[in-house]
């Protein structure tokens, strides 16, 4: 690797501490270390960029990221920010880029790669835009076309983001997705590693987390005006999607990563034992809070009588697995963090579902593996739950908003019966359906307690309605 693109460790160590998607805030940075850097020249331009793969070593252990240095820098800068070097970075789906580093005895190769039969082509006026509000990944907006998601932690292998979006869009034609544009990857000996994707821009979409709280505050603000007026037809034409969704996931050829299989025991086994530790550890959670005086007054006393009923939710996994047995339906691939801030409402009020990642924090191969779709349905019946306790706060009516749109969702997404991703009797989906938003419920119990105690009554007031395994039919 040249000189010119070797940076000291200390630079890159203070560069990473201060990204947004820098997944090691709060951790010691032991080391930085370029491991390779593909120099990138646009056409037209004079100056040489670089795409660099970074280790960096905490406390925690270590990780590769994806940085973009601009050439000839003091201090380490990030290229996103310059407006030449995203327009040229756009501008490669239209042509393609191969780009070799060397990699210690071998060879790396960064590769730009359109995934349809005609680029997206980018006028020479539109304007190319970053994204501020960037989190895990960078995103650059490209007029009204497209969007490019840059991933910046890097894991080798295939993200599931775009393995998914090209499945659903490229393979299936699936409606209710923005259409893969493009690809960005590195190669090398270890095998493939996804750096970026382009998608589809939906012009004039809104996030349904935000329009859901807008019909829910109309709900609230007009005294007299019907649930069917309040996001209740929204929820079943999502249930409806949402099955769609499922349902193409499930649909691949045998042997194919997206295949249906048939839920094993095993499987009811595997999913009751990861809701029990769960469940284990939001309780010594909510305990060690409790004895801080980590949690507000206002939920103290629910709080407390939550701990009371340990023992009766630790059991709630087993009583289930016990009821559903070899009656689990298909496990299939699924979106994985599924939730309302994951669809877009369409200008012509389309949904379309995002974001096929996973969720980050768990292994590239964990959020590519089989799962019941229930789950991702308990992930979206814990939004509304989120939604109604948002804008409703201590309201009563929040709660029926909340049930009404839950059961518009549910009885449109439960609506088909001729299929074998879910379980064959009403019952086991009802049991295996709690288990999940039993599961979900209490992982945000144990994340608001670390992260937003003043949230931390949305999912007790959740728990405390979840009800116990003697209430099972």
């Amino acid at each position: 690797m040249p000189d010119t693109w070797r940076v000291p460790s200390e630079q890159l160590a203070d560069f990473l501490k201060e990204r947004r998607w820098f997944g090691g805030k709060g951790r010691v940075i032991r080391a930085a270390q370029v491991l390779d850097a593909f120099p990138v020249r646009w056409p037209q331009s004079e100056r040489t960029f670089a795409v660099a793969r970074v280790r960096v070593a905490t406390d925690d252990g270590e990780s590769t990221y994806q940085l973009f240095l601009m050439p000839g820098a003091s201090r380490v800068e990030d290229a996103l920010e310059d407006t030449e070097f995203r327009r040229g970075l756009v501008d490669a789906f239209a042509r393609g880029v191969r780009v070799d580093a060397a990699q210690g005895k071998g060879t790396a190769r960064w590769v730009i790669a359109s995934e349809t039969e005609k680029p997206l082509v980018v006028p020479p006026a539109a304007p190319v835009t970053l994204v501020s509000t960037e989190q895990t990944n960078s995103s650059v907006i490209i007029d009204q076309e497209g969007i490019l998601k840059l991933y910046r932690k890097l894991e080798p292998g295939i993200n599931p983001d775009v393995e998914v979006t090209r499945f659903l869009t490229v393979d299936r034609s699936f409606p209710h997705v923005p259409v893969l544009l493009g690809s960005i990857n590195f190669e090398d000996a270890g095998g493939v590693t996804t750096a970026g994707m382009l998608q589809e821009l939906v012009p004039g979409a809104t996030d349904a987390w935000s329009y859901t709280l807008e019909r829910a505050r109309e709900f609230l603000d007009s005294r007299d005006a019907p649930e069917t007026t309040a996001f209740v037809e929204e929820a079943r034409q999502l249930g409806v999607v949402t099955r769609e969704l499922h349902e193409a996931l499930a649909s691949g050829e045998s042997g194919s990563a997206f295949e249906q299989h048939t839920a094993r025991v095993e499987d009811v086994t595997r999913w009751c034992q990861g809701a029990r530790r769960t469940i284990s550890r939001a309780m010594q959670t909510l305990d060690a809070a409790l004895r801080d005086h980590r949690v507000a007054s206002s939920v103290d006393a629910d709080a407390r009588a939550l701990l009371d009923r340990r023992a009766e939710f630790l059991q709630l996994p087993t009583a289930i697995a016990g009821r559903i047995g070899a009656d689990a339906g298909g496990t299939a691939r699924t979106h994985g963090d599924y939730h309302l801030g994951q669809v877009l409402r369409s200008a012509n009020e389309r949904f379309l579902i995002i974001d096929f990642e996973g969720e980050p924090a768990r292994p590239m191969a964990e959020r590519r593996a089989h799962q019941s779709p229930l789950r991702d349905v308990a992930g979206m019946l814990r939004s509304f739950a989120y939604a109604a306790a948002t804008t409703g706060n201590d309201d009563p009516r929040a709660d029926a908003w909340e049930r009404a749109v839950r059961d518009a969702f549910l009885t449109a997404y439960l609506d088909r019966t001729d299929s074998a991703l879910l379980p064959r009797t009403a019952s086991n989906v009802r049991h295996l359906l709690k288990l999940f938003e039993a599961e979900k419920v209490f992982y945000e119990l144990h994340y608001e307690l670390d992260h937003r105690p003043d949230w931390a009554w949305i999912p007790v007031h959740g728990i405390t309605t979840l009800g116990a395994a003697e209430g099972l039919a």
